[in-house]
């Protein structure tokens, strides 16, 4: 899979920006050869990983606005977006970006 590390998209082929200071973006790409149906709610149970890590580590209480979204009293501040190439129903390849 090629993938311009320049580049960041979101959801309905809208561009992701975010400044060079202050803040956090990026993707992890993973080479797969699983059913798709076992990525099912992958993204939500990401979310829910990283609001338990901010109660835990920092006392700070997240929410989440389903199913991709990063709450902090009321304003988002990060979201998590997953790819995947497949062949069939098999998935070969997936992408995950945060971003704050």
């Amino acid at each position: 899979m090629q993938i311009d590390k320049r580049m960041g998209s979101g959801t309905h082929g809208r561009k992701w920006y975010t400044e060079e200071k202050n803040n956090i973006a990026f993707s992890f790409w993973i080479k797969l050869n699983c059913e798709i149906e076992k990525l099912e709610g992958m993204t939500i149970e990401m979310a829910k990983t990283i609001v338990e890590i901010f109660q835990k580590l920092y006392g700070i209480t997240l929410d989440i606005k389903f199913p991709n979204d990063i709450v902090y009293q009321t304003k988002k501040v990060g979201g998590i977006l997953t790819q995947t190439k497949s062949n069939g129903k098999i998935v070969t390849d997936l992408v995950v970006g945060i971003r704050d």
